[in-house]
């Protein structure tokens, strides 16, 4: 047995993006899981503040922490039937695109700003993962 050959490997179908797989459909359904997913973050986040308010034992913090844990099921089942239409390249790029469902919530939900370095960040990764996914 050889090294590997990462060109072949690269090659095989599960691998391969096609750009007829993902359907504007695809695409917003993808984008509506990962919304979900990243307001998990946000449930968490009220989960924290109702424990420093209210303690650990009160409603608040298991009722967000429930509806964390129910969107991140729901996300994970979602996620695999996405991936049985989807190529797991495509779907996997995508994923990287959470971040900035992350920044929206942030600034929606939290009442957060983002600074100058916030939209650098996220203008890198976004950068990165288009160099890394090219055709």
């Amino acid at each position: 047995m050889g090294k590997p050959d990462f060109a072949t490997e690269a090659r095989l179908p599960l691998f391969q993006t096609t750009s007829a797989a993902m359907t504007l459909r695809n695409f917003l359904t993808l984008q509506f899981w990962l919304a979900a997913a990243s307001l998990a973050g946000v449930l968490v986040k009220a989960a924290g503040e109702a424990w420093s308010q209210s303690g650990f034992w009160s409603r608040g913090v298991w009722g967000a922490l429930a509806g964390a844990a129910a969107l991140l099921a729901l996300y994970a089942a979602a996620w695999q039937g996405l991936l049985k239409r989807l190529p797991l390249t495509a779907a996997y790029f995508n994923r990287g695109l959470g971040l900035f469902w992350s920044l929206a919530w942030a600034v929606l939900l939290c009442g957060e700003s983002l600074s100058f370095f916030n939209l650098l960040g996220a203008a890198v990764i976004f950068a990165g993962l288009t160099l890394m996914n090219r055709p």
